[in-house]
């Protein structure tokens, strides 16, 4: 069947408020769902109409009941991944309608669901084999391609859900939209923020940090740009922690206990939290402590930490709490560990 390449009208690239007939679940948004129910579609017959366009080259082919049932039978169990991104996808993406209004999937990236902290997408990103699996697409819209060109595009994503959740005290909301409009705040990291973060949770927000401060694509790129290298296996009881542990030590960020592990799930104290931070702080400004803690306990803060904390209380990233103590071996939470970790932001970024 020959297919007709349609021109677009010139038009800027609008975001669309795409409805769906699936519910996502703002509390708990999973690590991973299938392609069907990102797309919020369950079945071909839902799909009144889909194309094919290319935002570049401002130009459409429409696909036949035929092409929409065998892109959706392929496409539908295959396992999509969470992901944030800072900006919406581009290039070759399909355009689905159905009763309920229209969504996209663009190859070789996902699909948008919605905003995270009102300045981020929350995609669902396809991984691997499947990428190649659904490529025909692209070969089929560029065979179909005619000499003319126009400027117009058509873009449906998802911004009417906000995914961010936010802490029930009032004093952390606007730290933690801060946050997450900064891509600072991890999404694991938002479901109790009261609870006190974990050995392993704060080094996922610290690696996070380094990520977006050094503008790499992660925490790995940023230890290959610095020819730093890492091995899997530091400490013998992180078999299945993240791998951010491994490589903030390799950086000289961490330390173990001193017997050969580190406690993934064990809590971090608020001196351990300055030392951690300000060596993150270190990897981009010099970290210089002039003035003398005021703090009623400052004689309970350990020798090795002492340096710290007064830096990171001079910056104003981490300050007292009650009755003007530090509480050096009090627990941190999470939301006090993402308020902090987005002043030492503000701080570096200066």
């Amino acid at each position: 069947m020959k297919r007709i390449v349609k021109i677009l009208i010139p038009i800027l690239i609008t975001l669309l408020s795409a409805v769906t007939a699936h519910a996502y679940n703002v509390v708990d948004l999973p690590n991973s769902m299938s392609m069907s129910e990102a797309l919020g579609i369950f079945n071909a017959s839902e799909i009144v109409r889909a194309t094919v366009y290319n935002i570049p080259d401002g130009q459409y082919i429409e696909l036949d009941s035929n092409d929409i049932r065998n892109f959706f039978d392929r496409a539908k169990n295959m396992t999509v991944y969470r992901s944030i991104t800072k900006t919406p996808f581009r290039g070759t993406v399909i355009n689905m309608y159905t009763a309920n209004g229209a969504i996209s999937y663009t190859l070789g990236a996902g699909v948008q669901i919605g905003t995270y902290g009102g300045e981020n997408y929350v995609c669902y990103k396809v991984r691997g084999e499947d990428n190649v699996t659904l490529s025909y697409i692209d070969t089929m819209y560029r065979d179909s391609l005619e000499s003319s060109r126009s400027s117009g595009n058509e873009l449906f994503v998802n911004t009417s859900t906000d995914f961010l959740k936010l802490p029930e005290s009032d004093w952390a909301k606007e730290p933690i939209r801060n946050a997450a409009a900064k891509s600072l705040l991890p999404y694991e990291l938002t479901g109790a923020y009261s609870s006190n973060i974990s050995r392993e949770q704060f080094c996922i927000l610290i690696g996070n940090f380094i990520k977006v401060v050094s503008n790499c694509a992660s925490l790995e790129s940023y230890l290959e740009s610095r020819g730093v290298g890492y091995a899997s296996n530091y400490f013998s009881d992180c078999t299945f922690a993240d791998q951010s542990v491994n490589m903030l030590y390799a950086l000289g960020i961490i330390t173990g206990q001193g017997d050969g592990t580190f406690d993934p799930s064990g809590s971090i104290t608020r001196e351990q939290a300055a030392v951690i931070i300000s060596r993150a702080a270190g990897l981009f400004i010099p970290i210089e402590a002039t003035m003398d803690l005021t703090f009623s306990d400052r004689g309970a803060i350990s020798d090795w930490a002492e340096y710290f904390v007064r830096w990171v209380n001079e910056k104003g990233i981490m300050t007292g709490v009650e009755n003007s103590e530090f509480q050096p071996q009090g627990m941190i939470s999470i939301e006090q560990a993402v308020t902090a970790v987005t002043r030492l932001y503000n701080s570096v970024a200066e």
